[in-house]
């Protein structure tokens, strides 16, 4: 929606790319010192909270992760960052509530040389669990876990009883009894700052025993988040990650080297004065690298890309195990999806198995619930899962069994039964509601993938004999995104698709609880708008089980993950291998499940052609 402009530039570019061109947007930037990281269209919100892309979140990570107090380890470890806290102290008061006291190193810079100090990680709290910061469009879940987040959250407040300001480099937050146990606990009080006086420095913080807060009215707080929405989500000014924003133009986003960036978990710093996130066409993306006019594109499933990449003499591959799968995205609350008859009806209408093969050529495998290849839960008890789920594959028969008990049952007349037998591949012969409506199912794809191509394929040829209409639009990345995030907003009127071919990567910690619980029910965070009591019980479940409890917590993730494919939300299609295809002359990147190549940019560098030599590595 709203996109003819980002679309009209993306096709230039991709005219560009067509002719061979590369430009390299800043002064000073040379292939030498540059990385060029090939990606599909980028949505431009630059800071968290908007639902954005995996490609906009490379772009939030270069430019703002490194500074949390805890980070995500390249084996998936959550660790204290030795980089940012000094002293870390934790007590248990009488009620339960855990409270964490942090003091940051008082060396941290943002990029504009001024001090990161103790109030940028309260002013992180304060402004992400606002109301006032919701009111701008943004979602955030930040502080829901610490003592005091509903009254400050829901307005009813001012004070935020669980952060306190303690001096200019400690703070301290406050877990509420109610949410402890927590498995993933050393995840839980972890903050990360924001450039407090860079974005609002007409605010000020108060502090006292009974909580933090803004000193000024809501009205002022209300003007200096709706700037912040309006101007730095699309163009950061200050950071603290180890790249600064340059600008975003004609799909293309230029980074350039922090010079006060202190360094990643092992105390690196970047090696490449530039990166640029370059918007190509995904059916070239790999061509291009093996042509030399991109350094890097990550993430590849499809089998014929990496077949040509090792294939290519200037290429070199590095693959892992995927934390997350691709899947058919349902909205679970309007149209024909919202009935679960449907929804299974749509599991077996697909061949997934072609899709596979089509898609990954043997580089990866069916998957029936909501889990990856990479995830310890699924290593661990994996067969027993299996066991457990509805091992679904192509069955039109049992498709049109659950499709005659929803209110598509009829012929056109509105009256007489839907009779299977009559049904034809040409789709002359389709199912209707007693209001002589027809059951359809309008799919959306990114145009120029595979993956979109044979569900397209797939569906087509099975869809009719079911007596349904599914019908499929390719768009740009970013129009599925705001369809598919964002049709919640939109009323049944203005609504049009019910699903969508998406990838996901887990966050880490993998707490379902974000995007499946019905809290989350009308945001962009539930996504496929579930509202489920029995999930949202489950979810509950499995978060407060006691850290370090695995069997618990496995059979726990067993139960959420049968209940899940119950409702069906999603039609699991893969997990598999991903391979990062990147120039021969690129060398540092070891990526894995749980760091993507911008949490790995500090050991990523460049060597001369004379010193390349193509590497295929595995996880």
């Amino acid at each position: 929606m709203k996109h003819t402009t980002r679309r009209f530039l993306a096709c230039l570019l991709a005219l560009t790319m067509m002719m061979g061109c590369v430009a390299f947007a800043e002064e000073g930037s040379t292939k030498e010192n540059t990385l060029i990281v090939g990606s599909p269209t980028l949505n431009g919100d630059f800071i968290d909270d908007f639902g954005n892309s995996a490609y906009d979140n490379w772009v939030k990570i270069l430019l703002m992760y490194y500074c949390g107090t805890m980070q995500v380890a390249g084996n998936g470890e959550i660790v204290q960052n030795p980089m940012v806290v000094e002293n870390l102290e934790t007590a248990t008061d009488d009620a339960g509530n855990k409270t964490f006291t942090w003091t940051i190193q008082k060396d941290l810079k943002w990029s504009d040389g001024s001090a990161i100090t103790a109030q940028d990680y309260v002013a992180y709290v304060l402004w992400k669990a606002s109301p006032e910061w919701a009111a701008t469009g943004a979602s955030s879940n930040v502080g829901e876990k610490f003592l005091g987040y509903k009254p400050y959250v829901n307005g009813e407040t001012q004070v935020f009883t669980g952060v306190k300001l303690i001096d200019e480099y400690t703070f301290s937050v406050t877990v509420d009894a109610e949410n402890l146990p927590y498995y993933w606990e050393s995840s839980l009080a972890t903050v990360s700052p924001i450039p407090f006086k860079a974005w609002a420095p007409e605010l000020t913080i108060a502090s006292s025993d009974e909580g933090a807060c803004f000193e000024q009215d809501r009205e002022a707080v209300q003007a200096a988040m709706n700037r912040v929405a309006q101007t730095e989500r699309f163009k950061p000014t200050v950071v603290c990650g180890p790249y600064t924003f340059v600008s975003f133009e004609n799909g293309n986003v230029t980074l350039k080297k922090n010079p006060m960036f202190k360094g990643d978990l092992d105390g690196n710093t970047p090696k490449l004065e530039y990166v640029v996130v370059q918007e190509v066409p995904s059916d070239t993306d790999v061509d291009m690298v093996i042509s030399r006019d991109i350094d890097l594109v990550p993430g590849n499933v499809e089998g014929r890309k990496i077949e040509a990449a090792k294939a290519s003499e200037t290429t070199s591959l590095h693959s892992y195990l995927r934390y997350g799968y691709g899947m058919i995205s349902i909205i679970c609350n309007w149209g024909p999806t919202a009935d679960p008859n449907v929804r299974w009806a749509l599991a077996y209408l697909i061949d997934r198995n072609e899709v596979l093969n089509y898609c990954l050529g043997g580089y990866g495998g069916i998957v029936h619930g909501l889990y990856g290849y990479a995830e310890w839960a699924y290593q661990e008890v994996g067969d027993e899962l299996e066991e457990l789920l509805t091992p679904f594959s192509l069955n039109v028969e049992k498709a049109n069994e659950l499709l005659d008990q929803t209110e598509w049952k009829y012929e056109a007349d509105g009256k007489t039964p839907f009779d299977a037998s009559k049904a034809k591949a040409d789709g002359s012969y389709m199912r209707y509601n007693d209001k002589g409506e027809m059951l359809t199912v309008r799919h959306m794809g990114t145009a120029g993938l595979d993956t979109t191509d044979s569900i397209e394929i797939s569906y087509a040829a099975n869809a009719p004999l079911a007596g349904l209409n599914f019908t499929v639009t390719k768009s740009d990345f970013n129009a599925l995104l705001d369809n598919y995030y964002y049709s919640y907003e939109l009323s049944d009127d203005e609504k049009l698709y019910s699903t969508f071919n998406m990838g996901n990567t887990f966050g880490n910690p993998n707490d379902p609880y974000d995007s499946w619980h019905s809290d989350f029910y009308g945001t962009w965070q539930n996504a496929c708008q579930v509202n489920d009591p029995e999930l949202d019980e489950l979810i509950m479940k499995l978060r407060s089980t006691e850290p370090g409890d695995e069997d618990t917590f496995l059979e726990n993730w067993l139960a959420f993950q049968v209940r899940w494919q119950q409702i069906l939300p999603q039609i699991p299609l893969y997990s598999n291998e991903y391979f990062e295809v990147f120039d021969y002359a690129v060398k540092g990147l070891n990526t894995s499940p749980f760091h993507e190549w911008p949490y790995e940019i500090c050991n990523i560098y460049k060597v001369a052609d004379s010193e390349a030599a193509k590497e295929i590595t595995t996880y």
